[in-house]
């Protein structure tokens, strides 16, 4: 869970970047005819990602230990 998180968060931030820079930089000078400069939230931007990435941590480990628990294996038991 914690992996697949990080690279969704990466993939997230490299997505989400090159989307920003292409429409301020291309869209809107083409279609507004002007610009604006681009300040990116670092220090909140890393917050964000680290709260995601323990969120989703501790949500596949709980996930986890609840499919790997005796309820659910009684219950995969009791359909066959």
């Amino acid at each position: 869970g914690f992996l697949v998180s990080g690279l969704g968060l990466a993939v997230g931030v490299l997505l989400g970047w090159i989307v920003s820079l292409v429409l301020i930089h291309v869209v809107n000078r083409q279609s507004f005819h002007w610009g604006m400069e681009l300040h990116v939230p670092v220090l909140a931007l890393v917050a964000f990602m680290l709260l995601l990435l323990a969120l989703a941590s501790v949500t596949a480990l709980y996930s986890a230990r609840y499919a790997m628990s005796d309820d659910a294996a009684r219950a995969v038991r009791e359909d066959w």
